[in-house]
């Protein structure tokens, strides 16, 4: 075979295979971006980051009218126990405010999310650097062929022969297998500082993220999420002075949930709600979620907490 029919067939052959590759994963559709997502339970699969970066990007407003953005604190909230509100749960594993940030604006791009349970907590607000992978639009590349979406695929084969267990559910809800009794060493890092470490830029972003949800119209619900008591005596003044800080960039007259105020102690001091002091058992989630759903449910009832009709 001369040399220029050679190269002209391999490159047919590599595009032909490259375009039904592509094809197979648009049919597949794992984040739910090539058709309508409407109904279906898409789990994260792969990396977390870039699974519920594409994943809000259709599916969450195409199934969801609310978010919930943390970090792993709240990465285990079951929240579809909320009664009034269909709500996913983007909290990030080790997630500041810049990631969630992404993470929101790409959901609000289609109608459907009009509110937002963003956590309040030094963990968000520690630094501004994207984990993994910087979330940006043209991510949306890697889901029709990627290092990441291999990984998904070895995920979905991995769970369904029960090699794994399935850590994520439709709804964004993380399971921790294996929870440590430690914090890990950013948590550590954070609580062993005088003061809580509050990054410029991700202080900035949390501003604009809250100006920019306003400005959309869309609800927000800020939640202090509990501390164990024995950990939150260590830094009660320093918390404190955080939650201020806070209170006075977003605003007191808005809606919060302060699971650090008085009311929370007795929950607080109950060690078995916790398993590392910052992190919740499954028991200690279902309850602050439970808390959270009587509180929205009151709101919604009062019309302070009014959602976007579809």
């Amino acid at each position: 075979m001369r040399p220029r029919y050679w190269l002209l067939t391999t490159l047919s052959t590599i595009l032909i295979a490259t375009a039904g590759m592509a094809a197979l994963n648009m049919a597949v559709d794992v984040y739910g971006l090539y058709r309508s997502s409407r109904g279906r339970h898409l789990p994260v699969l792969g990396d977390d980051r870039v699974a519920k970066y594409l994943l809000s990007m259709r599916y969450v407003p195409e199934n969801f009218n609310a978010m919930l953005a943390g970090g792993s604190v709240s990465a285990n909230w079951d929240v579809t126990a909320i009664d009034g509100l269909r709500v996913y749960n983007g909290s990030l594993d080790g997630g500041n405010i810049v990631e969630e940030k992404a993470v929101i604006e790409a959901a609000l791009e289609r109608p459907g999310v009009s509110a937002i349970l963003l956590l309040v907590h030094p963990a968000l607000t520690y630094s501004h650097e994207f984990q993994t992978v910087e979330m940006k639009p043209d991510l949306k590349r890697s889901a029709l062929g990627s290092l990441s979406l291999w990984n998904v695929y070895k995920d979905m084969f991995s769970i369904r022969i029960g090699r794994i267990p399935r850590a994520f559910d439709y709804a964004g809800t993380e399971t921790f297998f294996n929870a440590g009794s430690e914090m890990n060493l950013n948590m550590k890092e954070m609580w062993s500082a005088p003061e809580f470490t509050v990054d410029p830029v991700a202080l900035r972003a949390y501003g604009d993220l809250v100006a920019s949800l306003r400005a959309r119209g869309v609800q927000i619900v800020f939640i202090v999420p509990p501390t164990s008591e024995y950990l939150l005596q260590t830094k009660r003044a320093p918390m404190e002075r955080y939650l201020l800080r806070m209170h006075s960039d977003v605003g007191i007259e808005s809606l919060w949930i302060d699971f650090l105020s008085p009311e929370g102690e007795a929950f607080r001091k109950t060690r078995a709600n916790f398993s590392d002091g910052v992190h919740l058992t499954p028991d200690g989630a279902k309850q602050v979620v439970a808390q959270i759903n009587v509180a929205v449910n009151r709101w919604i009832t009062e019309r302070r907490l009014v959602l976007a009709k579809r």
